[in-house]
C-alpha cells in the first residue's frame, strides 16, 4: 500500500463504530461464575424467596412470566439441585409448588445434548399428581420437543425492570447489588457483540493492510527512537558519554527510554509520544534506588523544575517521577530531542552529585 491508500484506510476507520466497553462485574474478574454449576448454584439461590436474600419471589417471578400459561409463585420446598433420577442423570434444578414441578436445565453453552426423556420419566414417576413444566434456559431459547425454551436475553429483559423497582422500592441491600452483577455476568456470557458487525467484517477484510500498516508504525517509531539516540550521542560527545535506549509502550504509545551507560542507578528520561486526542506528549523524568528520605527529597529539590507539572513516588517512595507536558510537534523533532537531552543532563548532575550522597 502507498501513504494515499493507508490515508484512505485510516479515514474509513474514524467512521466505523467504535467497539463499547464491557462493564466489569464481580463474577467476571477471577471467579468461577462461567461454569454452568456456579450459575445454576446461583441461579437457584436467588430463585428461592427463603434464601436470606430478602428479594422474596423476585427472581422466581421474571422466570415464571417466561413460560406459556399462568403459575403461581408459591414454592412448597427450596429449590433442589443435580436431582438423581432412577437412571444415575441429574436434573440441574427442580422446583416445587403444591400444584406444579418444574425441572429446569440451565444450559451457559449451546449443546444440548441431556437425557430429556429421562427427566420427564422421573417428573411422571416421582410426581405424578402435579402438573409438570419442562424448561430449558439456554442462549437462543432452543428446546426440545416437548420442553418450554426460555432464551437469557428473554428471562433477563424480564428480570432487569424488576430489579430496577427493587432498588426504588427497597431499602439498600447487598443481594440487589450483586443481583445485578449477576446478571452483568449472564449478559457478557450469552455473547453480547461489543463490536458492530460493520467494523467487524472491515477489520477482517483489511486484515492484511492493517498488518502492513502496524508494520510501517513499528518501523516509523524504532527510525524515530533510533534518530533521537543518535542526537544524543552527539549531544554529550565531548563527554564520551554512551547512551543507552529502550522502547515501551504505555497505552499503545511508544515511550522511549534514554540513559546514561555510567549511571548506576535504572534512572531515566522517557519521551512519551502520547497522541490520545486531548493530551499531550511528555517528557518524563525517574530518579530510581532514592534510598532514603533525605535523598528522594535530593532529587526533587534538583530535578524539579519551573516547567515540570506533575511529581509522584513508586515502589514506596524509592522511584520519584517527573512529568513535563510539552507543546511541540513531532515534525520538529530537534526540539523534542533537546528537551530529552536536557532533561537527561539535569538527571546526570543528580546521579553524579558527589555519588548522591
Amino acid at each position: 500500500m502507498d501513504l494515499s491508500e493507508f490515508k484512505a484506510l485510516l479515514a474509513h476507520v474514524k467512521l466505523l463504530p467504535h467497539p463499547s466497553k464491557a462493564e466489569l462485574n464481580l463474577f467476571s474478574i477471577g471467579a468461577r461464575g462461567h461454569y454452568e454449576n456456579p450459575i445454576s448454584d446461583l441461579l437457584a439461590f436467588f430463585i428461592d424467596p427463603d434464601a436470606g436474600h430478602d428479594l422474596s419471589t423476585l427472581v422466581l417471578e421474571a422466570l415464571m412470566e417466561c413460560l406459556p400459561g399462568a403459575y403461581g409463585v408459591a414454592l412448597s420446598s427450596q429449590p433442589s439441585r443435580e436431582v438423581m433420577t432412577a437412571t444415575g442423570s441429574r436434573i440441574d434444578i427442580l422446583l416445587e409448588s403444591e400444584e406444579w414441578v418444574l425441572a429446569l436445565e440451565n444450559k451457559i453453552w449451546h449443546q444440548q445434548n441431556n437425557p430429556f426423556a429421562d427427566y420427564r420419566e422421573h417428573l411422571k414417576l416421582k410426581h405424578p399428581n402435579k402438573s409438570h413444566l419442562l424448561v430449558v434456559l439456554s442462549p437462543e431459547g432452543t428446546a426440545p420437543s416437548g420442553w418450554s425454551g426460555v432464551s437469557y436475553r428473554q428471562f433477563l429483559a424480564v428480570l432487569s425492570p424488576k430489579l430496577g423497582m427493587a432498588y426504588v422500592e427497597s431499602p439498600l441491600n447487598k443481594w440487589l447489588i450483586l443481583l445485578r452483577e449477576f446478571i452483568l455476568h449472564l449478559e457478557s456470557l450469552m455473547g453480547k457483540n461489543v463490536v458492530a458487525s460493520e467494523t467487524e467484517a472491515f477489520v477482517l477484510e483489511n486484515l492484511h493492510n492493517i498488518q502492513e500498516l502496524i508494520l510501517l508504525k513499528n518501523t516509523v517509531v524504532k527510525s524515530f527512537q533510533e534518530e533521537c539516540l543518535r542526537f544524543l550521542s552527539d549531544y554529550f560527545s565531548d563527554k564520551d558519554y554512551e547512551v543507552s535506549t529502550a522502547l515501551n509502550h504505555w497505552e499503545g504509545y511508544p515511550a522511549l527510554r534514554f540513559g546514561l551507560s555510567h549511571w548506576q542507578s535504572h534512572s531515566d528520561v522517557v519521551l512519551f509520544l502520547n497522541r490520545t486526542p486531548g493530551k499531550r506528549m511528555e517528557i518524563r523524568t525517574y530518579a530510581c534506588n532514592l534510598t532514603t528520605t533525605a535523598l528522594r527529597e535530593k532529587a526533587k529539590q534538583m530535578l524539579m523544575s519551573l516547567e515540570s507539572d506533575n511529581c509522584w513516588d513508586e515502589r514506596g517512595g524509592k522511584i520519584l517521577g517527573i512529568t513535563s507536558y510539552i507543546d511541540v510537534s513531532t515534525d520538529n523533532k530537534e526540539l523534542l530531542f533537546t528537551k530529552v537531552a536536557e532533561g537527561i543532563k539535569v538527571l546526570d548532575a543528580f546521579e553524579g552529585s558527589a555519588k548522591r550522597r
